[in-house]
């Protein structure tokens, strides 16, 4: 049954799909059914059909048994392609040079996610949307930063947030002078050069 169970195991792995314990456990137990289903039955071996109850102490020594273990998943790993971008970089530096710029002019902007009020929270192969007793906080700023491909310039960081006095700065003292609204379908607060 395990070695099945590793099969499965592996393709979700090439697949990409998160695999918590749960998940894990429930697919141990079908795949004790059907091979119970597949095999001929004496009557002792009908009082003992509920007997496999993948239970944590199993699972955990299953993990031992195969060696598979807890992991994190981070930002967008599983969608880069590795051959596109350094096809990119190459197809970029030789535009670059045709068109004459030098590294002080070429400039990289990109924006990150920040989850200030989110607790470090690890769960067996990927993080679950809810806990017993936990309510994951969602409070979001997001910050642009940006520089030039020499270094030499540094933009500030752009905080952009849904409140016009964002939380995260509660201690702080922000002034709204320094502050602009930028409009779209929905109006965002931005802080130019907010220190965190």
């Amino acid at each position: 049954m395990e070695k099945l169970l590793m099969v499965w195991v592996t393709e979700k792995q090439l697949q990409g799909d998160t695999l918590t314990q749960t998940i894990i456990c429930e697919k141990a137990k079908a795949i004790y059914g059907d091979l119970l289903k597949q095999t001929p039955q004496t009557s002792i071996d009908e009082a003992s059909k509920e007997s496999f109850k993948a239970s944590w102490g199993w699972f955990e020594n299953f993990k031992k048994r195969t060696d598979i273990h807890s992991v994190v998943r981070h930002g967008e790993a599983a969608s880069s392609d590795m051959k596109a971008a350094e096809d990119y970089i190459k197809t970029f530096s030789d535009l670059i040079k045709a068109q004459g710029y030098i590294s002080q002019q070429v400039f990289n902007c990109d924006e990150t996610g920040l989850f200030w009020k989110k607790m470090p929270n690890r769960t067996y192969i990927t993080a679950e949307k809810m806990m017993p007793g936990h309510k994951p906080m969602k409070d979001r700023l997001t910050l642009a930063l940006c520089a030039n491909a020499s270094g030499d310039c540094k933009i500030k960081p752009l905080l952009v947030y849904h409140s016009e006095n964002p939380r995260a700065f509660k201690s702080h003292k922000i002034l709204k002078e320094n502050c602009k609204l930028c409009g779209g379908r929905t109006r965002r607060h931005v802080s130019p050069g907010s220190s965190l």
